[in-house]
């Protein structure tokens, strides 16, 4: 067995959190609509088709309708929804129920943002890669110089994330073992941007319909 295969045999989860209440919106991010598809659609497009062994959906507000939004990715063998009906007590409660039903093989988990509609399978791939080859078990992103998101948690901290109380997530991890962090620079830093605001969605959108002019507000879904 070579090296290289070896190191394919390290498989990593990724746990896309899509199960908060987008309250700064008012609206659910999952659903809001980049070109002919809904956020949902655009980042379970790019996580199923990277080098991750499975991808654990974990949804809580409103998650009948994203449900119905996923379309041909229902189907998908490498696809677990998992439904948080305590999404109420914050982010960690979406991390716990994910990690619930995280296959004993996985040497790493990436956790994925619901909310990064740019994201692609060329940057989950390359973390995938560095997590494998320099075995530390945190790997981080850079958009310029600030950290973002997906993150990869080796397994050796899973333990650490399940204590996780509140709206939190693996951040106090991370700046607890600075010694454990490897960081990715990762270009265009656009790749990085989320959407919390309708200011965010407008600057995002426009990626996937160029001719758009002037901005979108919650009464125009």
């Amino acid at each position: 067995m070579t090296a290289n295969s070896t190191l394919e045999k390290q498989p990593v989860t990724g746990i896309l959190l899509m199960a908060g209440l987008s309250s700064r919106l008012g609206f659910p991010k999952a659903l809001l609509p980049y070109g002919r598809k809904a956020l949902v659609e655009r980042v379970l497009e790019q996580t199923l088709a990277s080098r991750l062994d499975r991808v654990i959906l974990v949804l809580g507000c409103q998650a009948r309708k994203i449900l119905s939004a996923l379309g041909p990715f229902q189907g998908s063998p490498r696809l677990e929804v998992v439904v948080n009906r305590r999404y109420d007590r914050g982010l960690s409660s979406s991390i716990r129920a994910g990690l619930r039903v995280l296959d004993p093989s996985a040497s790493g988990v990436m956790f994925i943002l619901g909310d990064q509609p740019l994201l692609n399978t060329a940057t989950i791939n390359r973390l995938i890669q560095a997590f494998r080859r320099h075995r530390l078990p945190i790997v981080v992103p850079l958009y310029g110089r600030r950290p973002g998101n997906p993150v990869i948690i080796g397994r050796e901290l899973l333990p650490e994330l399940q204590r996780l109380r509140g709206d939190t997530g693996g951040r106090e991890i991370i700046r607890k073992n600075p010694d454990w962090v490897l960081n990715i620079p990762i270009r265009p830093q656009y790749i990085g941007w989320d959407v919390d605001t309708w200011e965010d969605y407008d600057r995002t959108r426009k990626f996937f319909s160029p001719t758009i002019e002037g901005p979108i507000f919650r009464g125009d879904l």
